[in-house]
């Protein structure tokens, strides 16, 4: 009975560290700067802003569900983000939406930190989450916003 628990826990326990690995190889590059799966737009807001709309192609290259949110944990009175969540079943891909708003775009350029700093976590079912800091000024727009 002990050696069929230890194989269930090692078989588990090999499982999910593969799925992890493969999940955040196949999506860590998504998130970064000139990645061909981010679609950017932007569009105005109010008299002075701008909100830019994020699309990111979201890929399961594990076995589990994976779980991916984008979230956005700056104070900056410029910037308000809504998060994007998105739940992508085994070897499937899905598309998570975020929106990022510059309140007041000459502010935000004249500020000396143009840093927007945002958080992706991704999950493995019930196993492991990992959430990783970044800097969403790099997800905006060629030229800013």
């Amino acid at each position: 009975m002990t050696i069929a628990i230890a194989l269930v826990v090692i078989l588990v326990v090999g499982t999910v560290a593969y799925s992890a690995y493969e999940d955040y190889s196949a999506v860590r590059p998504e998130f970064q700067s000139g990645s061909n799966q981010v679609k950017a737009s932007a569009a105005p807001y109010g008299s002075n802003g701008e909100t830019v709309s994020i699309n990111v192609t979201v890929p399961n290259s594990g076995i589990y569900t994976l779980n991916v949110t984008l979230t956005c944990n700056d104070t900056d009175p410029n910037v308000v983000c809504t998060a994007g969540h998105v739940s992508v079943p085994a070897g499937q891909q899905q598309v998570l939406m975020f929106k990022l708003t510059i309140v007041n775009v000459q502010q935000y350029l004249a500020s000396s930190n143009r840093r927007i700093n945002g958080t992706v976590s991704m999950g493995l079912g019930p196993f492991v989450s990992l959430s990783i800091g970044t800097d969403l000024s790099s997800l905006l727009p060629a030229g800013g916003p």
